[in-house]
C-alpha cells in the first residue's frame, strides 16, 4: 500500500515539473521572440473609456404617419384644422355633409341583418320538423314510384278483361255481318243511305271499341314508362335529401351555407354602413401634427387622401452606414444623433430596424436601418423637430467605462483560448501574465482581469543600431 502511494506521489511531481517546465519554456520563447537583440518598447496600464462605434448619416422621419380619407364621397361640411397645427388623439378634424342619409343606411342594413339572422335561427330551430317532413315526402315519393310501376304499359297487355274483349269482339262480328247483309241486299233508291251507311257506322264503332280494349297505343306505353322514370328520379332525390338531413341533424348543408352567407353579407353591409357613418367625422388617430390637407370646407371629396397626420413626438431617424462597419451595427444597439440644424444637441436612441440587404448609394455599399429616438429630459420631445432634418449618427456597439486599457500590441494570443501580456518586472525582465480581455477598438484593448493600473507591459521591439 505504501509503495503504491509513493508511486502516485512520484507521478504527481513529474507532471507538475513538466507543466512548470512547459510554462517556463513558453514564456522564455515568447520573450526571446519579442526581445531578441532589440530594445523593448513598453506602455503603462491605465484606466480609460473605450467605445466601439460606427458613424453614418440619417434623416428624421415621423414615428407614425396616418393618411386619412372619408369612406364615401360627399361635400365637406366643416374643416377644423390647417397644415402645421398640433392635434390631439380623437380630435375632430373634418366632417362630411349628409349625416341623416348615412344614418338611414345604417338602420336599413341593421334590419336586413336581423332578418337574415332570424332566417338562420329558424333553419336551425326547425331542424327536427324538417327531418320529419322529409320522411313523409320520402314515403310519398316511394308510393308514387310504386304506383307508376304498377301503371306501366307493355305492348302485350290488353286494356280490358277477356270477357269484355270477347263481348266486344262478338258485337263487332255481328255488326260486320249486318253491314255485309245490308250491302248485298240491294233495292230501292234509299237503300244505301237507310241501310248500308248506318250498318257501316255501327260496324266501325264496334271495331274501335274492340281495338281499344285489345291493346294500348304506343304513345300510352311510352308515357307510362316515362312516368316510371320520373318517379324513380324523384324518389332518388328525396332519398338523397333525407340522407343529407339525417347526417346533419335535420339541417340541409346547402341551405345552411346559403343562410350563413346571407348573414355574413348582411353583417358586412351593416358594418360598412356603420363605418361610413363613423368615418363621415374624421378624427385624429393619435397626438400629432397636420402635414397636409387636400381641400376646404364646402369642397367635394372622394375616398382619396384628405388629411395626413404625422407623429413628431416620437420621431425616428432613417440612417445608413458603410458596409465596413457591419460588425458594429445590430438591433438594440445604442445610438447618438446630432442634427445639422441643431449642432449643440445630442439625441440618444436605439436601433430598432435593419435592412436585410445592402444598398448601393453613390457608388458605396451601405447598410440602412432605423433609430427610435428616446424621450425624456434629453430626448426628442424636448425641442421641436421637423421631418426631413439631416443628421450625423453614431451607432455604439460596445462601451467600457473606467476600464483597464493596454495597447493592442501588448496582447498575445497563446492559443487554446488563452491570452497573455508580458509585464516588465522590477528587474527589467518581461514575464508572461495570463489576462482576460474585453473590448478592443484596434488601438486599445480592455483588460478585465490579470493586470493592475500602473504596471508596465511590453508592446514589441525596435532593432538597435
Amino acid at each position: 500500500m505504501v509503495r503504491h502511494i509513493r508511486i502516485w506521489l512520484l507521478l504527481v511531481l513529474i507532471a507538475a515539473a513538466a507543466g512548470g517546465g512547459y510554462f517556463y519554456y513558453t514564456q522564455r520563447k515568447a520573450v526571446a521572440q519579442t526581445t531578441g537583440e532589440s530594445t523593448l518598447q513598453t506602455s503603462t496600464v491605465r484606466r480609460g473609456s473605450l467605445v466601439l462605434s460606427a458613424t453614418g448619416s440619417g434623416t428624421l422621419e415621423a414615428g407614425r404617419e396616418a393618411v386619412l380619407s372619408f369612406p364615401t364621397s360627399g361635400k365637406v361640411a366643416r374643416l377644423e384644422v390647417q397644415v402645421g397645427e398640433q392635434v390631439a388623439g380623437d380630435q375632430v378634424l373634418a366632417e362630411l355633409d349628409g349625416q341623416s342619409a348615412l344614418e338611414a343606411k345604417v338602420a336599413s342594413a341593421k334590419l336586413d341583418l336581423i332578418l337574415a339572422e332570424q332566417a338562420l335561427a329558424d333553419l336551425k330551430t326547425n331542424a327536427a320538423a324538417a327531418l320529419a317532413n322529409t320522411q313523409i315526402t320520402l314515403l310519398d315519393a316511394q308510393k308514387a314510384y310504386d304506383n307508376a310501376k304498377v301503371r306501366v304499359k307493355k305492348d302485350w297487355m290488353t286494356r280490358c278483361t277477356e270477357d269484355t274483349i270477347l263481348s266486344l269482339k262478338t258485337t263487332y262480328e255481328k255488326a260486320k255481318i249486318r253491314y255485309e247483309d245490308a250491302l248485298h241486299s240491294g233495292g230501292g233508291d234509299d237503300w244505301y243511305l237507310n241501310w248500308v251507311v248506318p250498318a257501316k257506322e255501327q260496324m266501325n264503332k264496334a271495331l274501335v271499341n274492340y281495338s281499344y280494349c285489345l291493346k294500348y297505343t304506343d304513345y300510352e306505353i311510352a308515357l307510362s314508362q316515362e312516368e316510371v322514370t320520373v318517379a324513380e328520379a324523384a324518389l332518388a332525390e328525396e332519398q338523397a335529401a333525407a340522407e343529407r338531413l339525417q347526417q346533419n341533424n335535420g339541417i340541409d348543408p346547402t341551405e345552411l351555407a346559403k343562410a350563413e352567407n346571407t348573414v355574413a353579407t348582411a353583417r358586412l353591409a351593416h358594418d360598412q354602413a356603420q363605418e361610413n357613418l363613423a368615418g363621415a367625422v374624421m378624427r385624429a388617430p393619435f397626438d400629432g401634427t397636420v402635414l397636409s390637407v387636400a381641400g376646404d370646407a364646402g369642397s367635394s371629396v372622394g375616398t382619396e387622401a384628405f388629411i395626413t397626420v404625422i407623429d413628431l413626438v416620437h420621431p425616428r431617424v432613417a440612417f445608413s452606414v458603410d458596409e465596413t462597419d457591419l460588425d458594429k451595427v445590430k438591433i438594440g444597439a445604442a445610438a447618438e444623433v446630432v442634427f445639422d440644424a441643431i449642432p449643440e444637441g445630442i439625441f440618444s436612441g436605439t436601433v430598432i430596424q435593419l435592412s436585410p440587404s445592402l444598398m448601393s448609394v453613390g457608388g458605396y455599399q451601405v447598410l440602412q436601418g432605423v433609430i427610435q429616438l428616446d424621450q425624456g429630459e434629453d430626448g426628442a420631445g424636448t425641442v421641436p423637430l421637423l421631418e426631413g432634418l439631416n443628421a450625423s449618427v453614431e451607432i455604439i456597439s460596445g462601451k467600457a467605462e473606467d476600464a483597464l486599457l493596454v495597447p493592442v500590441e501588448a496582447v498575445r494570443d497563446l492559443g487554446d483560448g488563452q491570452v497573455g501580456v508580458f509585464v516588465v518586472g522590477e528587474d527589467g525582465q518581461p514575464r508572461l501574465t495570463l489576462v482576460e480581455v474585453g473590448l478592443t477598438d484596434g488601438t486599445f484593448t480592455e483588460i478585465k482581469s490579470g493586470l493592475e493600473v500602473g504596471q508596465v507591459v511590453t508592446t514589441g521591439a525596435v532593432e538597435t543600431d
